[in-house]
């Protein structure tokens, strides 16, 4: 297959026309007329996976997190911007990210499915979050311990007074600043990257704010790769894709 082809199947599936303003969808580096045998599956671009990709003889690194979000005032190969640039160009890989048109689409779906909840929907306008019901009422410890195990998470951070917890938000990453969006509408709300001020707002408004982290969107690796599989005949293999932070 063709750079090419694979990107006209992700963009079947995650069409750029619906990532957010800000965001940087799509062919971040490559020839998209390069042949493909082996693809990777990764959480962000950085050097490991690049390194993974170089090891395992892949031609095209896909990810959620676009290696072009962050600005490029130079390619200089003694810093990372520029080092990535040299080594992909280098080793003839493809570099192509879906981010927030994967959230719209499948990102949260797959991050809420995990809870055994129903009647999932869009969780605001943009459709990035999404939101749904418990198939049986919890209290908040019960929910918690739920939550740890469906993300295989040993920490967790929370704040909020809820004693029952039905109806559940979820929107991945740095979603923090949607919590606005489900005061009155949920009993707990479940994103990353939270702030001090997120808390307190979880206070205020009585509802049980759950911060699991960024990394926790590692789900997109398995879950693409399970979608990629249905429709391209080539191999695909599972990124590490390690978490930055580590936990005591």
């Amino acid at each position: 297959m063709k750079v090419r082809d694979i990107i006209e199947v992700m963009e079947q599936h995650y069409p750029l026309e619906i990532q957010e303003e800000w965001d940087k969808c799509g062919l971040q580096i490559g020839d998209k007329n390069s042949d493909v045998n082996k693809i990777i599956i990764a959480l962000n671009a950085d050097r490991q996976t690049l390194k993974e990709a170089i090891d395992h003889q892949c031609q095209m690194l896909i990810t959620h997190h676009p290696f072009l979000l962050d600005p490029i005032h130079n390619i200089d190969r003694d810093h990372f911007m520029g080092s990535f640039i040299y080594d992909a160009i280098l080793n003839n890989i493809a570099v192509y990210s879906s981010h927030t048109s994967l959230d719209k689409v499948s990102m949260n779906n797959w991050l809420i499915e995990k809870l055994n909840v129903e009647n999932i929907e869009d969780g605001e306008d943009s459709g990035v979050s999404k939101i749904a019901d418990l198939k049986a009422e919890m209290s908040k410890n019960e929910f918690i311990s739920l939550v740890k195990n469906a993300y295989g998470l040993q920490h967790i951070k929370y704040a909020g007074h809820v004693d029952k917890i039905k109806r559940v938000a979820i929107c991945g990453g740095s979603g923090a600043d949607f919590i606005e969006e489900f005061y009155g509408k949920a009993d707990a709300y479940i994103t990353g990257d939270t702030k001090y001020r997120h808390a307190k707002n979880a206070f205020d408004n009585d509802i049980l704010l759950i911060d699991i982290g960024h990394h926790a969107e590692k789900i997109m690796v398995s879950k693409l790769k399970e979608e990629l599989d249905k429709v391209i005949d080539i191999e695909i293999i599972e990124s590490q894709s390690e978490d930055y932070y580590s936990y005591e």
